[in-house]
C-alpha cells in the first residue's frame, strides 16, 4: 500500500494534471504535493503494470481512436458525459477516459455558457487555437486554465463534475471502492 496516494493518480498530460489538481487538490504529504504526471497514455499503463502493479492506481487518459495497449482486461463500469470509467477486475486499478481534452473543454464550457475568451480566461475559442495553448509544459500551471476549471465545476459542467466525483471517491476508498456508488455519483 502506497503511503502517498498522490503517486497513485496518473494523469496523462500537462493539462490533465492541471485539471485534476484544480478539481481535486492533491493531499499534502511530506514535501510532495501533486499527482504523478505522465507524458503519454502508454506511460500511465507502464506505471500501473510496473510500480503500482500490486497497489491502487487510477489513470486519466484521452480516448484515442485506437484502443490503449495492455488494457484489454479492464471492464467498463460506467459511461456518461463523455467519460468512461473502467476497472481491472483483479486489481484496484481504474482508468478514466475522457474525450480529447481541448474539444471536451470547449464542449463543457458551451454546455454551461462559459466563454473561453472572457477577460477572466483569455483563452482561444477554437480547437486549433486551444491546441496551441495546451501542448506546452506551462499548461500544467496555467492560471487561466485553473480559473476555467474552477468555474466549470462551480457552473456544474456535467463531465467536469463527474470526473471530480469519481476521483474524490476513488482516492477516499482506494481499496474498498463500491462500484454501485461510482455508478450513482
Amino acid at each position: 500500500m502506497k503511503s502517498n496516494i498522490n503517486l497513485c493518480v496518473l494523469p496523462e498530460c500537462y493539462l490533465d494534471t492541471n485539471l485534476l489538481e484544480t478539481l481535486v487538490p492533491p493531499d499534502k504529504i511530506g514535501s510532495t504535493r501533486g499527482y504523478n504526471h505522465k507524458h503519454s497514455c502508454n506511460k500511465v499503463v507502464d506505471d500501473m503494470l510496473g510500480k503500482l502493479q500490486d497497489d491502487f492506481a487510477v489513470g486519466i487518459v484521452d480516448k484515442d481512436r485506437r484502443p490503449l495497449e495492455r488494457t484489454a482486461q479492464f471492464v467498463n463500469i460506467d459511461e456518461r458525459h463523455g467519460l468512461r470509467l473502467c476497472k481491472d477486475p483483479n486489481k484496484n486499478h481504474y482508468l478514466i477516459f475522457h474525450p480529447p481534452i481541448e474539444q471536451w473543454l470547449l464542449d463543457e464550457a458551451k454546455l454551461v455558457g462559459i466563454a473561453l475568451d472572457a477577460e477572466t480566461y483569455r483563452l482561444p475559442t477554437t480547437l486549433k487555437g486551444l491546441l496551441q495553448e495546451t501542448k506546452h509544459e506551462h499548461s500544467k500551471h496555467d492560471k487561466r486554465f485553473k480559473c476555467l476549471f474552477r468555474d466549470l465545476k462551480a457552473a456544474d459542467a456535467p463531465g467536469i463534475n463527474l470526473l471530480a466525483k469519481w476521483l474524490e471517491h476513488l482516492k477516499s476508498n482506494p481499496y474498498n471502492t463500491d462500484i454501485n456508488t461510482l455508478q450513482n455519483l
